[in-house]
This record gives C-alpha cells, sequence and structure tokens, in this order.
C-alpha cells in the first residue's frame, strides 16, 4: 500500500478517522508480506479485516445442531474468463450455538500448551497455506475529479509459502501458486481477475522498524504477557486503525496466530483474552480452504462479515479462517456468501530460507 492508495481509501470513506504514522508503517509492512504479489493488487481479508489483514486475521459440553438457511449466488464472468459460465455459489449461514466462546478457547489454551517448535533468532519460520480473500479495486479513475468510477471484486485463490525471520531481522521469502478465481458473490468476475497465473516466487524485504505492539515475528511474540489480562491489554495497545477498538483487537489477535508462531505460553494467554473480546461468540462445523470442520470462534465485523476462527474439535489446533456475509448491506453482497476462506496447512522450522534476487522494484523506497 503506498500514500496514494493510503490517502485513495481516507478519501472514500471520509467518516474514518485518519490513520496514525504509526499505523500507516504498520500497514504497508503487513501488506508486504500478505499481498506482496500485487501488481501487486490484492486486498485480502484482514487487510480486510486482515485477517486483514492475513492476513489475517484475523481471528475467535456438546455443540448444538446447526440448523442454517442456504443462500445461492449467481455470477458471470464478463469475457474473463475461459468459459464465461454461470457460476452458482452455494453457502450456508453459521448459527450460533450454545457454548461460551472462553469454553472453546480455554480448551484450545490448555491444547497450545502441549507442543513447542521453539525456532531459535537465527531460523526462520516457514507456513504453508492456501487462502481465498476478496480483491477489491476500480477499473477505471474519473481524470477531471480522480475518483473511482467502476469497482471490482472478485475473490483471489493462492496456496502459498512464506519464509519469515524469526527475530524479524532478515528478509522472508514468499511463494505463491495462483489458483483459479473464484466470482465475489453479488459481483462479475472482472478480467483482471485472470491475469496472474502459475507460480511466483519473491523476496519480503524488511524496511526497518515498525511499532513493537504490532510486531508479529517470532522474538516480539514470545515476549508478550503470558497472561490472559496482559494479553488482552496487549491487543488493546496503540492505534490499530478502524473505526472499532474491540474489531481492531480481534483483528490483532489474528495476526498473531496466522504466518507467524506464537509460543504456547503467550498462544494459550491469547486464546483466554480473545474470549473477553465483546461480540465473540461461537459456531459449529466451520469449514477451512482444505475442507476440514472445525469449531469457528469469531465476531462480527463493520462491514457486515462475520470472521471466524477455526479450531480442530478435537486438538483445538487452529485449522484456519472464514468470512461469511451476515449484514447484505454493509457488506454488497448476499447474506450468507462466503467471502473468504483458509487453510493452515502447515507451520515448520526452517534453517534457511530460498534465495531470491531483490530487484528495484522490491526495495525500500
Amino acid at each position: 500500500m503506498n500514500k496514494d492508495e493510503i490517502e485513495l481509501v481516507a478519501a472514500i470513506r471520509p467518516e474514518a478517522p485518519p490513520y496514525s504514522d504509526e499505523a500507516r508503517q504498520a500497514a504497508r509492512r503487513g501488506l508486504a508480506a500478505t499481498a506482496a504479489s500485487r501488481a501487486r493488487g490484492r486486498n485480502p481479508l484482514r487487510n480486510g479485516p486482515r485477517w486483514r489483514g492475513p492476513y489475517a486475521m484475523a481471528l475467535a459440553g456438546a455443540l448444538a445442531v446447526t440448523v442454517g438457511a442456504t443462500a445461492i449466488t449467481l455470477a458471470r464472468a464478463p469475457g474473463g474468463g475461459p468459459s464465461g459460465d454461470v457460476e452458482e455459489v452455494v453457502v450456508t449461514m453459521p448459527k450460533i450455538v450454545a457454548v461460551s466462546a472462553s469454553e472453546v478457547l480455554d480448551r484450545a489454551a490448555r491444547a497450545a500448551v502441549k507442543k513447542d517448535l521453539a525456532p531459535r533468532d537465527d531460523q526462520f519460520v516457514k507456513v504453508e497455506s492456501e487462502t481465498m480473500y476478496g480483491s477489491f479495486g476500480f477499473e477505471a479513475m474519473n481524470p477531471e475529479t480522480g475518483e473511482p468510477e467502476e469497482e471490482t471484486r472478485y475473490l483471489y485463490r493462492t496456496r502459498r509459502a512464506i519464509w519469515l525471520s524469526a527475530d524479524g531481522t532478515r528478509n522472508g521469502v514468499l511463494r505463491i501458486e495462483h489458483l483459479e478465481p473464484r466470482a465475489y458473490p453479488g459481483w462479475p468476475i472482472p478480467e483482471t481477475a485472470y491475469k496472474e497465473s502459475g507460480v511466483e516466487t519473491m523476496p519480503l524485504v524488511n524496511c526497518g522498524k515498525i511499532p513493537e505492539y504490532m510486531r508479529t515475528d517470532h522474538a516480539a511474540l514470545r515476549r508478550l504477557p503470558t497472561d490472559a489480562d496482559g494479553m488482552r491489554a496487549h491487543l488493546y495497545t496503540g492505534d490499530r486503525g478502524g473505526d472499532s477498538k474491540d474489531e481492531a483487537a480481534f483483528t490483532a489477535a489474528g495476526d498473531m496466530l496466522r504466518e507467524t508462531y506464537m509460543p504456547p505460553a503467550q498462544r494459550a494467554a491469547l486464546f483466554k483474552a480473545v474470549g473477553t473480546i465483546p461480540g465473540v461468540d461461537v459456531t459449529e462445523r466451520a469449514e477451512d480452504a482444505a475442507g476440514r470442520e472445525g469449531i469457528g470462534v469469531g465476531r462480527v465485523g463493520l462491514d457486515g462479515v462475520r470472521q471466524d476462527l477455526i479450531f480442530d474439535a478435537k486438538t483445538y489446533d487452529l485449522l484456519g479462517e472464514r468470512g461469511i456475509v451476515v449484514d447484505e448491506k454493509a457488506a454488497k453482497s448476499p447474506r450468507g456468501s462466503l467471502v473468504a476462506s483458509t487453510a493452515q496447512l502447515s507451520v515448520t522450522v526452517a534453517d534457511e530460507a530460498p534465495e531470491v534476487e531483490v530487484g528495484d522494484a522490491d526495495r525500500c523506497g
């Protein structure tokens, strides 16, 4: 995200408070890791939520049976796709179940302390995942007013592997395999959705220090509190952008779990802290991008999308995330639409990252 893009977002949403310098710097660094392939033009879910970021997000006894309403959306690719066929998207509305988020997250916390990768500072954390995020853009700008004339949306899908320095001091590497895009429910697929294909590998250049409270490298995460109260205070520390402190806290939690490695003690504290964020509740039979079912812990954001962290129902390991529209007007998409889905496939430690040349376009400006 460059200066022009940040100012464009501000122009589109004048009611939102301006970003602080710290938030701008963190946004640029986060986008480098989660949307480095942008033409690199994507806006992923916690990117918005970034999760979203990834990023990312974020990020939340017997369970009640889910009885959902089914929504069907038709979307046609206008000449951009290979066939232009109508794509039918069928999803199910999540139903809140009779178990507290704190109960599920307490179980996740107990599971978290049982395993530790313990990467050294001189090593890299490697995460492999499958992702589907909304990509938002504008096909044309009015040359006189500079205002966007036509908004576009589609679901950008990848398989990716990322190598990040455990202590946050060295450049990382991102490898992306572009998958077939899908229609964003209620929107036609733009021709630009098909421009990227194949596999690309790129450097993630470390361009300097970001605020300590926004760091998500392993070395920074292991310095965080190991109690729920201390971790909750951390989630609400500083200016994280947006109009809701609670939404920003949930997003921050997802950022600390997505494409990084959080030590067991801090991860347990984080799970307990997330259970105290207002609006966080539980859904059953949440499915990640790999088709694995689990328990969803999440909340509805101001954009009308419910963001869930998905946990395995038996081990309480984090499987992935998903985003489902619950407010059609705010999200500009049919209620019940799946608009984000990820699966965390593996988290390992590597002594080295692949060698990738740093070009002029990748260097810090």
